[in-house]
């Protein structure tokens, strides 16, 4: 991703059609030889770098970059949730929309969606914090930070209940150490 880093670099200062920071951000991709497997599609874990791609490319058509850079703010993803729809074959051109929609005390809630010719092939949700000096720092507290007027809707109910199917897998995994220990 250092290769992300620079090209952020680079456009920080170039961006001239700024975009709301709630708004969807598109950026467009292609399939290379790199990306596939033995079926001629993006492999599955390709798509994860493709999202993250489009999650620098946010800062950037937003103008959010500079001022993350000046507070030392790091992107940290916290879970993603990924559903493949449809094969996205060698040499195609895809795009990836970047949206966020909110946030709790703690995590910021986004969607990436991977669209050809209007057809959606793949859909993501996408928790994550910023992180200062190593410490979480609040949602709030970072949209204090970024240049923004908008403040987001209230999370749709599939991101609460993607949130709730969270805790209850943490409360498994809680149960089941303590099941082991005793």
């Amino acid at each position: 991703m250092i290769s992300e880093l620079i090209r952020c670099f680079y456009l920080r200062n170039k961006q001239t059609n700024t975009k709301g920071f709630f708004d969807t951000i598109t950026r467009s991709f292609r399939v290379g030889l790199r990306h596939i497997d033995f079926n001629l599609h993006i492999n599955n874990a390709k798509y994860l770098m493709f999202l993250e791609k489009a999650r620098w490319d946010h800062a950037i058509q937003t103008n959010t970059f500079n001022p993350l850079l000046k507070h030392k703010l790091n992107f940290i993803v916290a879970g993603v949730e990924v559903g493949y729809i449809r094969e996205i074959g060698l040499f195609k051109k895809f795009d990836v929309e970047t949206t966020y929609l909110g946030w709790d005390d703690k995590y910021f809630y986004l969607e990436q969606k991977c669209i050809v010719n209007g057809k959606l092939c793949n859909y993501s949700l996408v928790k994550a914090v910023f992180v200062q000096k190593g410490k979480v720092v609040s949602p709030n507290k970072v949209m204090e930070i970024l240049p923004m007027e908008q403040r987001p809707q209230q999370l749709p109910e599939h991101m609460q209940i993607w949130k709730d199917l969270g805790i209850a897998k943490r409360n498994f995994t809680t149960c089941e150490q303590l099941d082991k220990a005793a």
